[in-house]
């Protein structure tokens, strides 16, 4: 009898010294607080989804050029230019480029063969060399293209014709060609829309697409419309464009519309302004602002007008 009395106290002491030594895990986590905080030693490196989000080490400067009625725009990295558009005949866009390239410019871009954007860049061509010149492969039967034309076939540069999904990279920058996917539209629907992405900061030139266009790129399943902070507004900020859903894909903080003071076809359209006002855009108009110049180091940006 007290053989099984030892016993069982025996079994009964093992099982108390048992559940001493190994508590729940409950109450005893696998690493401490201290362990979770140190820092990575030198030889594994911690990899955080921060690294992909660096900015930049150069400011980029894009200047929206008061060219009047038309569109020209100045990409500005360090020793790197790239030109959209350039505006009608007369806009002067020569001498404001004087003040800015260096050397050569990388890449020239016709969005479309309409004279108020490629007219000035007759002009170009003839006092810059210029590397690359990148259009839509659109023509009409302008003597203002017939000029440009000629001008394109002398300056001996690399001439390529942009459709949607291509990529136009120049040093650290690189363009994405959103529209269009074939030419099968107007004129404007026609147009090279380019977005660029520089760290955090995303820009959308929209040349002058209009809303046929904006349709046939939110379903589009090559590229889609990204979310951007700078919006150059379509069209000169005709009713023609910048539609609802389009807006609302696109989601800029600023929308810049390019237009002469007073111009006879009444750009920006009252309607445009209210749907960018509904987006909660801040815009800006070469008619009232002058020349526009956003200046980003890839993780803020901030805006100076010339008026």
């Amino acid at each position: 009898m007290k053989k099984w009395l030892i016993l069982t106290i025996t079994i009964c002491a093992l099982i108390v010294l048992a559940s001493c030594g190994t508590p729940p895990p409950s109450s005893s986590p696998t690493t401490t607080p201290e362990e979770t905080a140190s820092p990575p030693t030198e030889e594994e490196p911690a990899s955080t989804p921060e690294q992909t989000l660096v900015p930049p080490a150069s400011e980029l400067k894009v200047h929206f050029i008061d060219v009047g009625q038309g569109d020209s725009i100045l990409v500005d990295l360090k020793n790197t230019e790239i030109l959209i558009d350039g505006g009608g005949k007369s806009p002067g866009v020569v001498a404001y480029l004087d003040n800015y390239v260096d050397g050569a410019l990388e890449v020239v871009v016709a969005t479309h063969p309409h004279a108020d954007h490629i007219g000035g860049l007759i002009a170009v061509l003839s006092a810059f060399d210029v590397e690359e010149i990148w259009h839509n492969g659109d023509s009409t039967t302008s003597q203002t293209y017939s000029e440009f034309m000629s001008a394109v076939q002398a300056e001996g540069a690399v001439v390529n014709i942009g459709k949607q999904g291509d990529k136009i990279n120049v040093e650290e920058l690189s363009f994405t060609v959103l529209n269009p996917a074939a030419l099968d539209g107007t004129t404007n629907n026609n147009s090279i829309v380019l977005s660029l992405n520089y760290g955090t900061v995303d820009f959308l030139f929209t040349g002058d697409a209009e809303r046929e266009a904006e349709a046939a790129m939110l379903v589009s399943g090559v590229v889609p419309v990204p979310d951007i902070e700078i919006l150059k507004v379509g069209h000169h900020g005709s009713r023609t464009a910048s539609s609802q859903d389009f807006l609302a894909a696109a989601s800029p903080e600023v929308a810049i519309y390019m237009v002469g003071e007073g111009n006879k076809y009444g750009h920006p359209h009252e309607e445009t302004i209210v749907a960018l006002t509904d987006i909660g855009a801040e815009i800006y108009g070469t008619d009232v602002h002058g020349t526009i110049v956003v200046t980003t180091d890839g993780e803020v940006y901030s805006l100076k007008t010339e008026k």
